[in-house]
């Protein structure tokens, strides 16, 4: 079996075993020799102090001294007596004991030298032999014992089968945690580890976790596809334990059900303030809606003015309407009043995310265009590309705050030291704050510095960093946010060399695509863009929802990013990256890094010196937060 030695998360105990332990490595194990039925029941727990069984043993002899002794240490190991548990450990190994005495002291022992931070001479010293009769609670402690100390190995294939082992002596309340932990020692495992394994008639159950799992890993397979294979597999095999105990996530495609977009509705502000971002989501959703060849050209789409219209008026008309499907609202403070009056639990794709995401609204999902997510996967790009002291600008207002917060609480997760934050101010405040930050202190070693700035921002702070930064050694990369792509990139020399996020149509568009938008949509800016882009993708996941919810590993290629979304139903957009050169951006060679979530509390913040809760713009170029 190849030894799989990948990084696993830390796993929990599934059952504290009552009475614990194992015995040293490469102590000789004792000799057997027939007794009689002993008076002790020493596999039961100890129900009295170390030293209640000790005295016993002073008046007891033979096999009853020894079962005493037993007792005695199993008492010490749970008054957390542990030296003294292991000196007697190490008088019973001398003495004869049945194989019953010799399953209790071999789980003492293990337990002892796992406490010692010994876990490899724990499991050499688990060595119950096929002859011996023990009982139902021995064999328990002894497969859930070794599954666990496997797991301390890093060994999660093995422990998978001792706790397919484990499952025959288990009570009927106590398998399904056991099947829980089984899969989740099998879901690190890429299909090419799985497939190399070598397994034996015995391990027939193991072998269908196996082939389960590697269903799951199958990334060539819609989800729909991949739950009809489950489907298949699971009549297949009918007497497999899946069938009664399926992992969440199995379990969530079998029950996916294909989206019927055939009465859709549409909740967005086209009056007033915010008419503007309203109209360009409107037109980038019908855009993509028209493009949708696979479309029935009977399914009914009507859109609410939320601006024009009272919440209750407009859910009326939803209900009278048979409205199966929401796309919006797109303000915060209209979310959470359509949330309030969806007595009727109408599905619904917010577009933005309200000051609370509830986890008793299972119809709910959020996708939003958000300055917090892009910061933190700034992050993760500048750690993936080996800078290890970065430093970001933002704006000081409460804007430049939340997405500070959002890179630094991301960088924490990464490198265990938080970045270097530098707000600036108004034009005669930028040169002092700027060499005041970098000439001193943390400021000199910095090695990448992201800015959360407009073009003209950039423009003014970039000459003042290159003159406060040391003179010696390879100047600082600066990355920037999507606030810094103009709209046009002519006269742009300060930017050339600075790597920028933005939407994939803005950094990377699909051939031919900004000729035809240009030509229905004339002078547009980048933000119409993304807002547009923002409808578009609003309308691909209305149709890949479904899917999307029962497979956190399957996303789309939208063209606002790559999409996925995570177990609050709260979209992930996997952004792309360019650098400015002389003809505009050049698009970057992805670095594959985690997605990071939407920070729900940052995201949640409001800067009260704008439009309160309204609209998060991915360019921040808005006032509307």
């Amino acid at each position: 079996m190849p030894n799989f030695t990948h990084k696993r998360k830390s796993v929990s105990r599934l059952m504290a075993p009552v009475a614990l332990a194992v015995a040293l490595a490469g102590c000789s194990t004792p000799n057997l020799y027939n007794q009689q039925v002993p008076l002790t029941d020493i596999t039961a727990v100890a129900a009295q102090s170390s030293a209640a069984y000790l005295s016993k043993v002073n008046t007891s002899d033979g096999a009853e001294r020894i079962n005493w002794e037993i007792m005695a240490v199993k008492a010490m190991i749970l008054e957390n007596k542990w030296q003294q548990a292991d000196q007697w450990i190490a008088k019973l190994s001398q003495q004869s004991m049945n194989p019953t005495q010799i399953a209790e002291w071999q789980l003492a022992r293990a337990m002892v030298r796992e406490h010692q931070g010994q876990p490899q001479a724990a499991l050499n010293s688990l060595n119950f032999q096929p002859s011996w009769q023990l009982t139902k609670s021995q064999y328990q402690r002894y497969y859930t014992l070794r599954a666990n100390l496997l797991e301390q190995l890093n060994h999660p294939f093995q422990a998978a089968r001792e706790r397919t082992k484990l499952d025959y002596y288990l009570d009927q309340s106590q398998k399904a945690a056991n099947w829980q932990q089984v899969w989740h020692d099998l879901s690190g495992y890429t299909n090419a580890q799985l497939g190399s394994v070598k397994l034996t008639d015995n391990d027939s159950v193991l072998k269908g976790w196996v082939e389960l799992a590697m269903l799951k890993n199958s990334a060539t397979m819609q989800p729909m596809q991949l739950k009809q294979a489950l489907e298949q597999w699971l009549h297949r095999h009918p007497y497999h334990p899946a069938n009664q105990y399926l992992p969440a996530e199995l379990k969530a495609l079998i029950d996916m059900k294909a989206v019927k977009l055939d009465n859709i509705a549409l909740l967005l502000p086209l009056s007033g303030r915010f008419a503007a971002q309203g109209k360009a989501v409107r037109d980038g959703f019908i855009n993509s809606m028209m493009d949708d060849k696979g479309r029935d050209t009977n399914n009914e789409l009507n859109i609410y003015d939320t601006e024009a219209q009272s919440m209750p008026d407009i859910m009326a008309q939803l209900q009278h309407n048979g409205t199966q499907f929401v796309v919006g609202p797109l303000r915060k403070n209209i979310i959470t009043e359509f949330q309030q009056d969806n007595t009727t639990h109408i599905n619904m794709l917010a577009l933005n995310m309200p000051p609370q995401i509830s986890n008793n609204k299972p119809n709910a999902c959020y996708f939003a265009l958000s300055p917090e997510q892009e910061a933190q996967q700034a992050a993760e790009r500048i750690y993936a590309q080996g800078h290890r002291n970065p430093a970001i600008l933002v704006p000081s207002n409460g804007f430049g705050q939340r997405v500070a917060q959002a890179f630094n609480q991301q960088w924490l997760q990464l490198d265990n030291q938080p970045a270097l934050i530098v707000n600036f101010g108004s034009r005669a405040q930028i040169p002092q704050q700027i060499k005041q930050a970098f000439t001193t202190g943390a400021g000199s070693h910095v090695d990448a510095i992201y800015m959360v700035a407009s073009r003209n921002e950039v423009m003014m702070l970039k000459p003042f960093i290159e003159a406060s930064m040391p003179p010696s050694g390879d100047p600082a990369q600066i990355y920037a946010s999507s606030r810094s792509n103009p709209d046009n990139h002519n006269g742009n020399r300060e930017l050339r060399g600075i790597e920028v996020s933005d939407i994939p149509l803005l950094i990377n568009p699909q051939p031919g695509y900004m000729e035809r938008f240009n030509q229905l949509w004339p002078n547009q800016g980048n933000t119409s863009i993304r807002l547009h882009a923002f409808g578009m993708d609003a309308y691909l996941i209305a149709k890949k929802l479904p899917e999307m919810r029962a497979n956190s590993h399957y996303s789309v290629q939208g063209e606002t990013g790559d999409l996925s979304v995570n177990n609050q139903c709260i979209v992930q957009r996997e952004i792309d990256w360019g650098k400015f050169s002389s003809h505009g951006i050049t698009p970057l060679t992805a670095t594959h890094m985690p997605t990071a979530p939407i920070s729900n509390t940052s995201s949640a913040a409001s800067d009260t010196s704008s439009a309160a809760d309204n609209i998060n713009l991915i360019n921040g170029e808005s006032s509307a937060q």
